[in-house]
């Protein structure tokens, strides 16, 4: 173990490239930007908590959705990817029994007594309240709890789309997994996890941001039993062929006022299955739906319907994108991509507000991915709840410079990211 000034001059002179290599890349670029990070991170750990601590660091990668939209909330099929963008914590084990964690564009720090338990009053919607509850997932699992400090650089902004909370979440279980040889497994840490989303922030995720997170590769999740998911590793690599790069472009749309349209989704899917006697569409049988379309429109209205229709259709699909994979057959899966994109907006509806026609960053992100990339191997799609936010777009190599650059013209500096797959889940890295 070294300490900080140790790890920044040791990064410096480039005695970690291969490891910063295998996370990021490994192109000069790529290794000059993470090394600056690094160190940078280090610094700001010094910084808050003094000089001469020995330190280790720790990533945890942010998830892109890559098929299955609005379809695991219906108990059905999902499939994501970890990916290059993630969270670095520089972290070292204290002996107060406190958690003092600072992030990177807050100005709190968190500071968390561990002899004080429960779910706290003003902390639900807080990075503490996170922290909190996986403490006490690592006491129910049996394990020690032991106090640290911890400095966290993320890599992209809240409310991209990427599962910025998921990222958080992982760093801190990895920290105490490592800096306490707890020895839990990445799929326990995920479970730890997601109960303290659900518990202590109040947030009723499922299981699919962690686990990719934690897993590393691409996750494909059966939600049949939404408490036991059945969950698939693909390995990360060979499966986006050579040249070809994920792009993720945040529209720089507001969620702030669309709570009621997303929980409309859930809510007009919800009332499809219980015209059919169940609560939620993975329990409806396909043929079933479509022997009673006629009464369904009447009953539910034609929106409802044409969305339980996306389910079937996007369920499927995400089932087709999992194979292809497995297969390593990009041209198919890219199909799939381009199908799912287009039933965002014929039949889920949630690629823009129809009270809001002013305001439609994903359609013309979609246009214009469509201008560049028709005609080539790669292919565009919405992801996430819709509405605002981000779309994804596999981006062959010889388009990438007019892409990105063209993105960025229209929604600004920094809203497109060029990524990779990532093998590595949330570990120890340094």
């Amino acid at each position: 173990m070294a300490t900080s000034r140790q790890l920044r001059e040791q990064i410096a002179a480039g005695r970690w490239d291969a490891t910063l290599a295998a996370l990021y890349g490994g192109s000069e670029e790529v290794l000059v930007r993470q090394r600056s990070r690094y160190g940078a991170a280090l610094e700001q750990f010094e910084l808050y908590y003094g000089p001469g601590r020995q330190v280790q660091v720790y990533s945890a990668p942010r998830r892109t959705e890559l098929g299955g939209n609005h379809t695991d909330h219906q108990h059905g099929y999902g499939l994501a990817g970890a990916v290059t963008l993630d969270l670095v914590a520089v972290a070292s084990r204290n002996e107060d029994g406190f958690i003092r964690v600072k992030s990177r564009g807050f100005n709190k720090l968190d500071v968390i007594d561990l002899t004080v338990s429960g779910p706290q009053a003003g902390e639900s919607t807080h990075s503490a309240s996170l922290i909190r509850g996986i403490a006490e997932g690592f006491r129910a699992a049996g394990k020690t709890v032991g106090g640290f400090d911890a400095y966290t650089a993320s890599d992209v902004l809240r409310g991209s789309g990427l599962s910025s909370s998921a990222a958080f979440e992982m760093g801190m279980a990895a920290v105490w997994n490592g800096e306490y040889g707890c020895g839990l497994a990445p799929a326990q840490l995920a479970k730890i996890c997601q109960y303290a989303e659900n518990t202590y922030f109040g947030k009723p995720s499922g299981l699919l941001d962690q686990l990719t997170s934690a897993v590393g590769g691409v996750i494909f999740a059966d939600f049949a039993d939404p408490q036991a998911p059945v969950i698939e590793k693909i390995h990360a690599d060979g499966l986006l062929p050579p040249g070809m790069f994920l792009c993720v472009t945040d529209t720089q749309g507001s969620h702030s006022e669309l709570t009621g349209e997303f929980a409309a989704i859930r809510q007009e899917m919800e009332q499809v299955a219980a015209a059919l006697g169940r609560q939620v569409l993975g329990q409806v049988k396909e043929a079933d739906f479509w022997a009673a379309l006629p009464r369904l429109r009447q009953r539910c209205g034609d929106r409802a319907v044409l969305r339980a229709i996306h389910y079937f259709e996007e369920n499927a699909r995400a089932l087709a994108q999992r194979d292809a994979l497995r297969a390593k057959r990009f041209a198919a899966f890219a199909q799939l991509v381009l199908e799912s994109g287009r039933a965002s907006f014929a039949l889920c509806q949630n690629v823009y507000c129809a009270t809001d026609v002013r305001h439609q960053g994903l359609s013309v992100a979609l246009a214009l991915s469509q201008s560049i990339l028709q005609g080539s191997s790669g292919a565009w799609r919405m992801q996430g709840g819709g509405f605002a936010g981000t779309i994804q777009a596999y981006v062959p190599e010889t388009l990438l410079q007019r892409y990105h650059t063209a993105m960025e013209r229209v929604f600004g500096p920094g809203s497109c990211y060029v990524l990779r797959l990532r093998e590595q889940g949330a570990r120890q890295v340094l």
